[in-house]
């Protein structure tokens, strides 16, 4: 069993406040209705009016009124007296709830300034956002066709990739050098001949000095870049089918045959 907890609020602004306040603390949009007159209504929900559809007709007095009667019958005094107020440019705040939270509700909006508060008992939601919903002026009824489409997004996914290392090492090589090296010879040999002044002067302390050279192989080491490793990337497009279902209502209409009188 459910009730629903209907609160007057002496403008539009004080009823959107206590509105907003209820779902923040949890009662779902949908059981939070504010209830004004069309010509006062901004942005709150004209219920009186959308439970009627098609009755533009009817005074603000008659739309509260049907209101309580779809709840419970109620009293007419009730009636006229929160039509009235809305009337003056009040609104009414309605909330649907559990019957064990209808209390709680009453005070939350007595705390926010509720000037008059009324409980009625409720077998069921508000109607006006049933999915299925009928007019009272004139017994038509909208069966909503609901169709699904397709959406088909993107997004990044890893698909791996390299790690590349980089480190010095070692091998031994070698390497053919050739080397010169010198060596000093003295040679004795057998001479006659008629001695000269310079032969004698040769001979008188004279120092003659010969020195053999030679290599010995030297290293050293030259760095040179042979070779480069280049990492990127590349990128493709590919076309893939995307398989899946949608949903749709499919409306079938059957026509029921009447009974017919044979005449005698």
């Amino acid at each position: 069993m459910s009730k629903t907890v209907v609160g007057l609020f002496s403008n539009m602004a004080e009823a959107e406040r206590i509105q907003t306040a209820l779902i923040a603390e949890g009662y779902a949009s949908q059981h939070v209705h504010v209830i004004a007159n069309s010509t006062e209504s901004q942005g709150g929900t004209d219920l009186a009016e959308s439970q009627h559809s098609g009755s533009t007709a009817y005074g603000i007095g008659q739309k509260i009124s049907n209101f309580f009667h779809e709840l419970t019958g109620g009293d007419e005094d009730v009636h006229h007296h929160y039509a009235a107020g809305v009337n003056r440019g009040g609104a009414l705040v309605a909330v649907n709830c559990p019957d064990d939270e209808a209390s709680e509700v009453a005070a939350i909006l007595k705390q926010h300034g509720a000037q008059d508060i009324e409980t009625a008992a409720s077998a069921t939601q508000v109607p006006a956002y049933d999915a299925t919903s009928t007019s009272a002026a004139t017994g038509e009824t909208a069966i909503p066709i609901v169709e699904e489409e397709l959406v088909v997004g993107k997004r990044e996914v890893d698909r791996g990739g390299v790690r590349v290392y980089s480190h010095v090492v070692e091998k031994p090589v070698s390497a053919d050098v050739t080397l010169r090296d010198e060596k000093v010879l003295v040679e004795r040999r057998p001479v006659n001949r008629t001695a000269t002044a310079a032969d004698f002067q040769m001979g008188q302390g004279s120092v003659l000095e010969v020195s053999a050279m030679g290599e010995e192989a030297v290293v050293g080491k030259t760095a040179r870049v042979v070779e480069e490793v280049l990492v990127g990337k590349s990128s493709s497009e590919r076309t893939e089918v995307v398989h899946d279902s949608v949903r749709k209502t499919e409306v079938e209409v059957e026509q029921i045959a009447g009974i017919t009188t044979n005449k005698a």
